[in-house]
């Protein structure tokens, strides 16, 4: 399965048009049945809930849905919201390994997601943005569960991208060189052949606007990796930052472990952000 998400990598780009149709229930099923299997190297909180929507209607800030779509679900503290993006990348490498389309979407309509799945934080909780952008947390953080992100998926329609969309499908293909990724106490020159390949797989990893926010860290005394965004970055228009590096560091897993790594994963928080530790002493032979 690892050797299938990995090849995924190369496969998935961020669609944002959509074929109408539902997808048949069993490949609905296939995809349901991955996600809640999921073994993840870490204890999380995130949770699946798979809905059907109205197609076209104003569920996603870009007014275009599939019928099918997936609600991730986790707490909003930095660490679980970091972790509600690896979770989700794994299933969007697997939809994309079976040949179906997907995108994130962090921005979506709270009375409209409210008529497909149960468990959403009620409007007085949080206030629903006048921006298009759909549900915010405005100034506030939300403290509790929620939906973080929504995961259309589907088949495309190449034959109905609109012209941002073909602007953002090149600006995705423009990955910034590994050296530009590192923070500031690793160089190119200290990083091991086998984890410059493995950071090498995270650079195509899906971020809001391909901002490409991650910085990898490498101490070659303790063979620690780590991951993070730069203290006090902030998106202009996406809050939550650390779902992007949650979703760079499961590139990173898949990496390691077709390396024959079996590293200790631990998520916490420092400052404003979450930080991926990859403890890699425990490689295999």
């Amino acid at each position: 399965m690892d050797e299938q998400l990995l090849s995924a990598i190369s496969k998935r780009h961020s669609t944002r048009t959509f074929l109408p149709d539902a997808l048949p229930e069993d490949v609905v099923s296939q995809v349901s049945a991955f996600a809640q299997g999921l073994e993840l190297p870490f204890e999380s909180n995130t949770e699946f809930q798979f809905f059907k929507s109205a197609p076209g209607k104003g569920l996603y800030n870009n007014g275009i849905a599939p019928a099918n779509g997936i609600a991730l679900i986790g707490e909003t503290d930095l660490v679980s919201i970091s972790k509600t993006g690896f979770a989700g990348e794994l299933v969007i490498l697997y939809a994309a390994s079976i040949g179906l389309s997907t995108c994130w979407f962090g921005h979506y309509k709270l009375a409209e997601l409210g008529k497909y799945i149960d468990g959403i934080a009620e409007k007085e909780r949080i206030k629903e943005t006048s921006l298009g952008l759909g549900y915010g947390y405005g100034d506030q953080v939300d403290v509790g569960k929620r939906v973080i992100c929504c995961i259309p998926f589907g088949h495309g329609d190449e034959n109905a991208k609109r012209l941002i969309d073909r602007v953002m499908k090149k600006l995705g293909a423009n990955r910034k060189p590994l050296g530009e990724l590192l923070d500031e106490n690793t160089t190119l020159s200290a990083l091991p052949p086998d984890i410059a390949e493995v950071l090498d797989l995270a650079r195509p990893a899906p971020s809001a606007g391909n901002s490409q926010i991650w910085r990898f860290g490498y101490n070659k005394t303790t063979n620690v990796l780590t991951i993070a965004k730069p203290i006090g970055y902030k998106h202009f228009k996406w809050e939550h930052s650390d779902v992007d590096v949650g979703i760079c560091a499961a590139h990173v897993w898949l990496g390691l472990v077709d390396k024959g790594y079996k590293p200790k994963v631990t998520v916490e928080q420092r400052e404003d952000r979450a930080v991926w530790v990859f403890e890699l002493n425990q490689a295999s032979e």
